[in-house]
């Protein structure tokens, strides 16, 4: 009898021992859970890109009137700063169970996409910048195509002035000169054309490691790179033409097979995933804005962390999102997402600047036809 009471006591010290550890594995659906099991995700990253379009509008006043210049469509551009985060969010793909000695509920991320949770954010936002955002070219925006092949034609013959060889060539060439000529400034003088723009901001959300085949967004591999191109025309539809297409090119990852670690068999400690620095470019049309690395942590390599450094380290660097049961467990922020809101913005300044300059290159412009006027004048004389 003492031997057996001896025999129960060791099997409760030996248990009471386990029960102090904590293991992990992966999850399947035949596993019998107990009911203190935790299930959790391990994260994977996305990018999210916030994107400012300016439409720049023609617009024209003639007295009391002001109204859409329809000489040229809204022309929109990339003028403001492209903020690109990277969140981190469950990856449902794997799922794994912690048993034996449980966490701390502070230790895990909350799941649900309402929650203030900074770890959903962890990576600090970049802004790039178009280092010609900030040029403009205001007259071409009001310029008709009609009046833009017009003016190319006076700049061509003023350089070709010589090969007018006839008295009867040079008056015709006066003619149509001075004709332009009474047309630009009606079109410029009495119509009084200006910019007046709008903003919009577009927000996307990719997986950086998938494919996508999509209105404005559409993805490729070539070699070891994965190819995004952000063009989202469809959200302009009748508003203007948008010519600023985003490519983002990101060195995809040798995808690495399930190792003995993670496996169903329970291991001690913390199934986690390593990461490792991926290169990163962002272009706007020919031009780079950016070229970075960028740690990943789909892809990677699994490995375990006991619980005393897991619980010594910050909360962000191993991050474990707890299973819930609920509807909303798993595709908390989907591997594509797109939303488009307008941004208040005071164009009046805009409006003062396109005045200017359109008036000052109209008075360049005048200035160079009436030079071709004289020198025809000269040249019909000469013949």
């Amino acid at each position: 009898m003492k031997n057996t009471l001896l025999f129960l006591v060791l099997t409760l010290v030996l248990c009471s021992s386990c029960n102090k550890k904590t293991y992990s594995a992966l999850y399947h659906d035949n596993l019998v859970l107990e009911q203190n099991d935790t299930r959790y995700y391990l994260p994977k990253d996305l990018l999210k890109f916030e994107i400012i379009y300016t439409l720049n509008e023609p617009r024209y006043q003639k007295g009391d009137v002001d109204r859409v210049l329809k000489l040229q469509p809204t022309k929109i551009t990339i003028e403001d700063p492209i903020v690109i985060t990277k969140l981190s969010v469950p990856d449902t793909s794997k799922m794994f169970v912690i048993t034996g000695k449980q966490l701390s509920e502070t230790r895990f991320v909350s799941m649900d996409i309402d929650s203030e949770n900074s770890a959903l954010e962890k990576t600090t936002s970049t802004s790039v910048n178009h280092k010609d955002s900030k040029m403009h070219d205001y007259s071409a925006l009001t310029t008709s195509r009609m009046e833009t092949k017009m003016y190319d034609a006076v700049i061509e013959l003023k350089n070709n002035i010589p090969e007018i060889v006839s008295k009867k060539e040079a008056e015709r060439s006066l003619n149509t000169m001075s004709f332009y000529k009474s047309q630009f400034k009606i079109l410029n003088e009495d119509f009084q054309p200006y910019i007046k723009q709008y903003k919009v901001k577009y927000t996307v959300v990719i997986d950086p490691l998938q494919l996508y085949y999509k209105d404005g967004n559409w993805s490729s591999i070539e070699g070891d790179n994965v190819y995004h191109s952000i063009f989202p025309e469809h959200i302009f539809v009748d508003k203007g033409d948008l010519n600023d297409i985003i490519t983002v090119k990101v060195t995809q990852p040798k995808a690495a097979l399930l190792d003995e670690l993670v496996s169903e068999e329970p291991v001690e400690g913390i199934i986690y995933r390593n990461t490792s620095p991926l290169n990163i470019e962002v272009a706007l049309n020919d031009s780079t804005l950016l070229t970075d690395t960028l740690a990943l942590t789909q892809l990677e390599t699994f490995k375990t962390i006991s619980v005393k450094d897991f619980e010594a380290a910050e909360p962000t660097s191993v991050l474990l999102f707890k299973f819930k049961t609920s509807k909303t467990s798993t595709d908390i922020i989907p591997n594509f997402l797109e939303n488009t809101e307008p941004i208040d913005f005071n164009s009046s300044e805009t409006i003062a600047e396109s005045q200017i300059a359109i008036k000052k290159a109209y008075k360049e412009k005048l200035q160079n036809i009436d030079l071709l006027i004289e020198k025809l004048k000269e040249r019909k004389a000469e013949l």
